[in-house]
């Protein structure tokens, strides 16, 4: 018999859950909320397996709990893993690469399309004037269509940003760590440099992991390169991009407008940027689809069960 553990009520857990054993024992906090780390050691000290929902796994907790042979990430994202510690312990770690993929990329054409058409400003207009005076020169935006797309990070997130593009009619470029030519002839992708993707682009959409190898990807001086009525999008992770130099860039009309699902210091956001019209700010909605997270919570823990059924 094996015990799960499942750090947050998350949708979709009990039909998930009804294709495990019926000898194994199941338990699930019954809050959306994080567990303390004392209450987390308590339920899970003799649990085999763990669902993880954005909890900071380090070695000191793996310690604790000594039966613990399988984390099951509950994103795509593994940073808050100490994937050396479980290593070294024998803990199989997995996440979810693939149920993330459409509804993030959705998320960032909705920033996009809310920062080119600014309907940040459009609705607070709608709610501060009621009758609103229409004129012809009303919150005026623009199209999407026929404007160069640059995406950072061309994975599977990144890929389908790609595919949506070419609905709007989008010019796709593109920077990675290593160049796709077959997804490059599939999708009319061009590589360029990181500086000349920043230079050409009128949408910056990044889709790279997190890591200090990515920390603030995205600076002032990566700013300075852009068009005056540029759009970054950040749908990745928050490290990815100074905030303080995207607040002074927003402020200072060096690009147009930014739209944010993650932040530098999650969850808490610059200050600045909470005052700025141009600024569309999400709260971590990326996978955040009923759809998305039914997926999600069947793999994660028809997961746990792989590893601890010794078929992964």
């Amino acid at each position: 018999m094996y015990k799960i553990v499942v750090t947050r009520r998350i949708p979709g857990i009990e039909q998930a859950a009804e294709h495990l054993p019926p000898d194994w024992d199941l338990w699930i906090n019954p809050s959306e909320y994080p567990l303390t780390r004392e209450e987390l050691i308590s339920h899970a000290k003799d649990g085999d397996g763990m669902l993880v929902c954005n909890d900071r796994i380090d070695d000191e907790l793996m310690a604790a709990l000594p039966r613990l042979k399988a984390l099951s990430n509950y994103g795509v994202g593994v940073d808050n893993i100490d994937l050396e510690a479980a290593k070294k312990r024998g803990i199989i770690v997995t996440n979810l690469p693939d149920e993330v993929t459409y509804s993030t990329a959705e998320l960032a054409f909705a920033l996009m399309l809310a920062c080119m058409r600014r309907l940040n400003e459009a609705d607070q207009l709608v709610r501060s004037a009621n009758p609103f005076s229409w004129t012809p020169t009303i919150v005026i935006g623009r199209n999407l269509r026929g404007k160069t797309l640059g995406i950072i990070g061309f994975g599977r997130i990144g890929q389908k940003v790609a595919e949506m593009a070419k609905a709007f009619e989008m010019k796709i470029i593109y920077y990675s760590r290593s160049r796709k030519p077959e997804v490059e002839q599939r999708l009319s992708a061009e590589y360029r440099s990181l500086q000349d993707l920043l230079q050409a682009a009128d949408v910056v959409s990044l889709h790279v992991p997190g890591g200090e190898q990515t920390r603030h990807l995205i600076g002032a001086g990566q700013l300075k390169l852009m068009k005056r009525e540029a759009i970054l999008i950040n749908v990745a992770r928050g490290t990815v991009v100074d905030e303080t130099a995207l607040a002074g860039a927003l402020i200072n009309k060096q690009i147009a407008a930014a739209g944010l699902d993650v932040y530098e210091q999650e969850p808490f956001v610059t200050e600045q940027l909470l005052k700025l019209p141009n600024a569309v700010l999400t709260p971590h909605i990326g996978c955040s689809t009923w759809e998305t997270r039914f997926a999600m919570t069947a793999k994660a823990i028809q997961n746990v069960y792989d590893v601890l059924a010794s078929r992964y």
